[in-house]
């Protein structure tokens, strides 16, 4: 059988799975910059194909936007300024299904499997702050290693199956790219003035997962 669902994933920083804020200084030791991931969101659609009571095969496409905060202090200047982006990506995973039923409605199951992660394009946000007549210009550029990648993904949760309104399912799941999906730099300047700043996002994340799926046609 066939069933088509939603989902609705809130991404959960996590400092146990590298999903955490990080900070880093500049090698001339002007600035320092911490990067804060926010609240973040992943949703799209599910396809689940079943073959027997206690396999199936899922997939589906979503899109996720990683928020982000990037706070960069220039301590001898007393300059502090934070800017906001988004990055933003496309999956398409697929892994396969195990069931066990707990009882009449009620199933537990995990899935394991890899995902297509693909990244339509690099992010550029800028900002400034004026102080005793001088401006002072930040600006953070986040650029993809590559437009497509594979990432490793495990999921566990229960649902609730009834006849006439469908699949509801609570669960989490684990995303891991196999390598950075993105470079980000902070460049900072004022006067003749330059210094930046560079790490790399691991695109790692823990969701908490919200599914519907259609009833059985």
């Amino acid at each position: 059988t066939w069933v088509f669902g939603v989902q609705i994933k809130p991404l959960i920083p996590n400092s146990y799975f590298n999903f955490d804020s990080e900070t880093i200084d500049a090698d001339d030791g002007q600035i320092t910059s911490t990067w804060n991931p926010r609240s973040s969101l992943n949703f799209g659609m599910t396809i689940r194909r079943g073959f027997t009571n206690t396999l199936s095969l899922e997939t589906g496409i979503n899109l996720v936007r990683r928020n982000y905060e990037v706070s960069t202090t220039d301590p001898v200047e007393g300059v502090e300024h934070t800017i906001r982006y988004r990055f933003v990506g496309y999956e398409i995973p697929i892994q396969g299904l195990i069931y066990v039923k707990l009882d009449r409605n009620w199933y537990m199951n995990g899935s394991a499997g890899f995902s297509i992660d693909m990244y339509p394009s690099s992010v550029f946000a800028t900002g400034s702050v004026a102080q005793n007549q001088t401006f002072y210009d930040f600006s953070v550029a986040t650029v993809r290693k590559s437009w497509v990648q594979m990432a490793i993904q495990a999921n566990y949760g229960f649902e609730y199956r009834t006849k006439d309104s469908g699949y509801f399912y609570l669960g989490a799941t684990y995303h891991r790219p196999f390598t950075d999906i993105a470079i980000s730099e902070v460049n900072y300047q004022f006067d003749t003035e330059r210094s930046f700043v560079q790490t790399f996002l691991n695109g790692n994340y823990l969701t908490l997962d919200l599914r519907y799926f259609f009833k059985e046609n």
